[in-house]
Order: C-alpha cells, then structure tokens, then sequence
C-alpha cells in the first residue's frame, strides 16, 4: 500500500464506528461491519472501538459474540443480555418513529449530531471508519470511509432521494481521506474512474460467508427445509433487500415463463427484508404467489438461510447492480449452483463456476432455469469446487488487510 504514513502523535486511542448497523434486520452493509470488527477484534485485541447510535459507548468483542447468538447468526439461541444491545434497540426504534415527523426529526438530528461530536475523553477517537460511506456528521479526526458500490451514481433511480442527498459529500470524503476500503477490484476500477483518485490508496477488503454457511448434507437441509414446504433441490431461490435495483421485475417475468407443470414442481421462492421503492413486479406476479409458485420469506435465521442455500436447485441473482454480491458467495459456501448477472462484480466471486445472463434478458434467465430443470443432478457435480471458490474469501484476510491501513493511520 503505498500511501503516506500519518503522524502518531494526535490523542485518543479508539476507532469510531456507528453502531446503529447493529439491528435485528441488519442488511450487507450491517453485516459487514459486523463480521469485520470481529475479525479485527480477534486478530488485534488492543484495538478499542467506540460507537455511536444515540450516544457513544464501547464496542467489545463481547457484546458483537452476545449479539450473534441473540440474532441467530451463530446457529444457538441466546438472550439479548448486553445493555448495550438494548441500548441500540431503543435508539433504532427512536430514530424509525420520528422519522415521519419532519419537526420531530430536524430536533432529533439536532440533539444527535451535538452528542456525536461531543465525543467524551474516555472515548477520544484516533479516527473514524466510516462503514456508511461518511460519516454521520464532520469529526476532527481522520476518516477510513468504506465505498461498497457506486449504484447511487450508475443508478440513482434505484435508491431514495435522502440516500442520494446524504451521499453528496462523498467525493469530498474521498478526496481528503488518506486511504479508501473497497469491497471488490470491481468496486476499486468504478473509484478510479469515477473520482479520478489514485488506485494505490484504495484497499480492498472483501466480504466473506459465515462459518455457517456450509454443506451439510441433503438429510440435514430436508429436515429444515419440511417447515417451508420445500425439497431438496426442487426450488429456486433468490436472496436480497426487496429494492428496485435487485431486479426481481426480470427475474419473476422469467420464471412466468415457464411451463405450469415446472412452476409446480419448483416454486421460486424470494428471501428478504423490505426495502424501499416500488419493485414494479409484473402483472403475473400476484397468481404466481396465490398459487404457490413464488413464495416471499421474510424474516429467516442464518441457520434457515444455510438450508435453503444448500437445498436450491440454484441461487438466482439479477441484481442490476452489485459492488460483491454476498448471497453468492454465500450460496457457494454451501455448494449451491449460482445463476448471476454478467459483467458484474460477482465474476470476481465465481470465476467460472457460475451461470451468466444478461440482467434485464428475460429469454436468458427462463433458458437457463429450463436448462437447471431438465437435468438438475448436473447441480451436484460443481459443489466441491464451488465450495473452494467460496474460501479464497476470509474475514481473517481481509481483516488483515484493514489492521495494516489502521497502522498507516496511526492506530498501533
């Protein structure tokens, strides 16, 4: 990495972080900064973070286990126990209720950014890892900011106007921020080009899948997948936030297509949190749902997500646009057969183990879930390779590659 070395010497001793990622509905970029911090923690103890949700406070290695088991993502089940996780509850819940009220919520931001920069000594920061691209308001310290995609550019109708108008300051952050993390070479090449700064002062730290997420066999993933009514192999499945720029409009448009025989035997089934905007779903869609055929789930546990990656005919991902793409990387840690959008950040993630269409070539995507059908045994063949692929990404690594910028940083 060659980029200059900043002085030490500046006070305080904790990176800052905004803990309201940390939700029951957490999302990617949630889950990111989660699986990350614990990384770092793991691999370098003596780093302190400090987050900020409606007030600053310590984020322990503790609290990010607690948390874990709490939400499911460890495959046990726990208490919420951590005043910290409370905490963080009430103030997602604060923040959701005044939202409507646009008096309420100008006085609430108010009262939060005076907190936000009013940061106590005992929480002095050395620097501020951005993981929401910016931060919430300016900080005297420097800033690590995290630049997943640029979707908010190449497609701003997919995204709200107060997302895009939060964004504005960007190429501000980015031009004054010694060192910029990315997510994929993809994601680093749209930077470059984009902002004009320069490629040796971008990192990139990849997501990874969760240890959970792993082959266990079709005896195990039959007897989670009964509760959905589903079989082994006999379903196709899609994974993502319910948002325009998913493109479920081509997806369920392909899957129309098919013959009623093959949507019977293979129903489609969409796993996701509401997101925001109108999908513009086709008219077929409704049908499709009240027959069974699509089927939408929403709130599902890591542990129901692995039995439904393993026992996909396919994963399907048209997103129109994606700075990684972490249900497939996922999928292929489970062994799944993955269907994605061509020219796209996932080719990073599949090399040639993948299916490729087009995003928006509704003939592509129902010829290739025909092909999947006609001869579905063919799904198995790839898993050991698909499941190799899916190791070349590691938290450890790239958690690795963060510690080394938080050291160019100043951050022992």
């Amino acid at each position: 990495m060659a980029v200059k070395k900043l002085p030490t010497d500046f006070l305080g001793a904790n990176v800052g972080i905004d803990s309201s990622l940390f939700s029951a509905e957490m999302t990617g970029v949630g889950n990111y900064c989660f699986h990350l911090l614990k990384a770092i923690m793991n691999a370098q103890p003596g780093i302190e973070f400090v987050g900020f949700s409606n007030a600053w406070r310590p984020v322990t290695l503790q609290y990010l286990n607690e948390f874990e088991v709490a939400q499911g993502k460890h495959g046990l089940k726990g208490e919420r126990s951590a005043d910290l996780i409370k905490v963080e509850r009430v103030g997602n819940y604060i923040r959701k209720y005044v939202s409507g009220f646009s008096v309420a919520r100008g006085a609430y931001r108010q009262v939060l950014k005076r907190r936000f920069q009013s940061i106590p000594p005992e929480h002095a920061l050395r620097l501020f890892h951005a993981f929401k691209y910016i931060p919430m308001w300016d900080l005297d310290v420097p800033v690590l900011p995290v630049v997943y995609d640029l979707s908010f550019i190449r497609y701003p109708d997919t995204h709200p106007k107060d997302r895009l108008q939060s964004l504005e300051s960007l190429p501000d952050v980015i031009g004054s921020s010694p060192i910029i993390q990315t997510i994929s070479q993809f994601t680093k090449k749209e930077i470059v080009e984009t902002f004009g700064c320069s490629a040796e002062k971008i990192i990139v730290a990849p997501p990874a899948a969760s240890h959970m997420f792993r082959p266990l066999g079709q005896q195990r993933t039959d007897e989670s997948l009964s509760q959905f009514g589903l079989s082994y192999q006999r379903y196709f499945l899609a994974v993502g936030t319910l948002e325009p720029r998913k493109n479920l409009r081509t997806l369920i448009a392909a899957y129309s297509r098919l013959s009623q025989s093959n949507q019977s035997q293979f129903p489609l089934v969409i796993v996701g949190h509401k997101g925001w905007g109108n999908l513009d779903l086709p008219s077929e869609t409704d049908r499709l749902v009240r027959d069974g055929h699509v089927r939408f789930l929403d709130s599902i546990s890591n542990l129901h997500l692995r039995s439904l990656y393993e026992g996909a005919l396919a994963l399907l991902f048209p997103s129109l646009y994606e700075g990684f793409g972490m249900p497939v990387v996922e999928a292929f840690a489970c062994g799944t057969e993955v269907v994605h959008s061509s020219n796209s950040a996932m080719d990073e993630i599949t090399g040639v183990l993948a299916h490729r269409v087009i995003a928006e070539d509704v003939d592509g995507w129902t010829d290739v879930m025909r092909k999947l059908i006609a001869d579905p045994s063919a799904v198995s063949l790839g898993q050991k390779e698909r499941v190799d692929r899916s190791r070349a990404f590691s938290w450890k690594s790239s958690a690795e590659i963060v510690v080394e910028a938080y050291r160019y940083l100043g951050i022992p």
